[in-house]
């Protein structure tokens, strides 16, 4: 896939959560001018320039743990009628935060001397699972941990559209094992990144089939318990749903929780800021319980390929090196909230940034802007498009794959709510803002036009971004 098409689909179906490449494009790594940190009267005024300007969620907060202490900024109620306002014990779905802590089991497991790194997945699979390799070079956890496995994306055996909500409810062990063998590497393990939702999910499943236990007793027992984060869980609680955070999708409209089935240690974990600045507490200043202080270690020293040129994969974590700054983070997007978290060693800062709204951005900017002083906050306001109601043959003529070149093709689909991009493992929701022109759900300056009318299919694909025009031709 060309790196435009890679830069293009940062914001993504299905829970994957992709670092904007264009963010950090041409960054220089000499030396920089000093800026001061991020203040909370800043963070302050860029949240509420976020949420009542730019209109990217309904309500959102800022969690940053410094060596001074917490602080929190939020911004926005979760229920109107109860005048609940976000704080640091709202429940948000964290999405694939989840694979955080699916990651520190391993690294617990590990440490015990209970798994190694470089276990293959065969042996964390039930008897009989054939497992993919790629020129007999095995799968291990490490690749799991890492998104360097070669898996793709998702099962294959999803039944669910990618752009329908709470689309990995019910998935089971069956369909999770049945679907493995199917699947063919393009790659060696371990040697280029490519994110898995499938993968993290094999990964967690296979510890907790090893330990003979379900894997949400596995982390509570192992990770989340030792570590007293008791809003951080898999489900709603009674007690807990006063404080649930009001998921919203892309046109703000109040959506329901989810459940990711046993895709679970991949995204479907539930916590609140307070508990996840616990977490960052455990990798800023190495205190812990356990052997979970010698895990937290290990994962850091992990270096695997990233998703761009300033990133590399720790275990669990994204290590992304700019501006003269390390940091480490982890984003991710649910049906109804987007999240951050990071850490910087360095300058013992960590944060936690949630909007209560799906989107291919959130609030990650703010929350990179406090774990590193020159990272630019989006503060451009972008007149929301219009969709439009279109007759289903204008959708029909455009359905089909064009190609720019031999390793650049789009797949143009229908789904549930609308038209899918396909390209490779990546995909974005498009709705028509003309018979001929349609555009992205999820934001930024990205246009795809088929020229023509009439019935017949479209013979070109024209894609417009940052005043580039791109002209892709239909093939068979």
């Amino acid at each position: 896939m060309s790196r435009l098409i890679t830069s293009l689909l940062a914001a993504l179906l299905w829970g994957v959560a992709a670092m904007p490449a264009l963010a950090f494009a041409g960054a220089a790594q000499a030396a920089s001018p000093v800026v001061a940190p991020a203040s909370d009267a800043e963070v302050a005024r860029w949240l509420r320039f976020r949420i009542e300007r730019q209109k990217l969620a309904t309500g959102g907060l800022v969690a940053i743990v410094r060596p001074t202490g917490r602080s929190l900024v939020a911004h926005g109620p979760i229920d109107r009628r109860r005048a609940r306002r976000l704080d640091g014990d709202s429940v948000f779905e964290i999405a694939s935060l989840s694979k955080v802590f699916t990651a520190l089991l391993l690294a617990d497991r590990v440490v015990r001397g209970e798994a190694r790194l470089e276990d293959p997945l065969a042996g964390y699979v039930p008897p009989g699972v054939t497992v993919p390799a790629f020129d007999g070079a095995a799968i291990t956890l490490v690749d799991l941990a890492t998104h360097t496995s070669g898996l793709p994306l998702r099962p294959g055996n999803i039944e669910g559209a990618p752009d329908r909500p709470n689309k990995y409810a019910g998935y089971s062990f069956a369909q999770l094992y049945a679907a493995l063998p199917t699947h063919k590497l393009g790659q060696a393990p371990g040697t280029q990144f490519r994110y898995s939702n499938l993968g993290v999910a094999l990964l967690g499943q296979g510890l907790a089939l090893k330990a003979r236990e379900p894997f949400p007793d596995l982390l509570r027992r192992r990770v989340t318990g030792p570590l007293g984060l008791v809003d951080t869980q898999f489900g709603e609680p009674p007690e807990a749903a006063a404080r649930r955070a009001q998921g919203h999708d892309l046109d703000l409209k109040p959506i329901g929780p989810s459940d990711d089935g046993v895709l679970a240690p991949a995204g479907g974990l539930r916590s609140t800021p307070n508990d996840l600045l616990r977490l960052l507490e455990l990798f800023l200043t190495g205190v812990g319980p356990g052997e979970l202080r010698a895990a937290a270690r290990l994962m850091m020293e992990v270096d695997r390929p990233g998703d761009d040129a300033n990133t590399r994969m720790a275990l669990g974590w994204r290590r992304t090196t700019i501006h003269g700054e390390t940091y480490y983070w982890s984003h991710g997007s649910g049906d109804g909230a987007r999240a951050f978290m990071g850490f910087n060693p360095a300058r013992r800062v960590g944060v936690v940034a949630i909007a209560d709204a799906a989107s291919g951005a959130g609030l990650d900017d703010i929350a990179r802007r406090v774990l590193d002083p020159q990272q630019d906050v989006d503060l451009n306001v972008t007149p929301r498009r219009r969709e439009l109601a279109v007759p289903a043959a204008a959708l029909e003529r455009v359905l089909g794959t064009y190609e720019y070149a031999a390793d650049d093709r789009i797949q143009i689909s229908r789904r549930e709510t609308g038209l899918i991009v396909t390209a490779g493992a990546s995909q974005l929701l498009i709705v028509p803002q003309s018979p001929t022109r349609f555009f992205s759900k999820y934001g930024g300056d990205i246009l795809f036009e088929f020229p023509g009318s009439g019935p017949a299919p479209s013979s070109t694909l024209v894609l417009h971004q940052d005043g580039e025009r791109f002209v892709y031709r239909r093939v068979p």
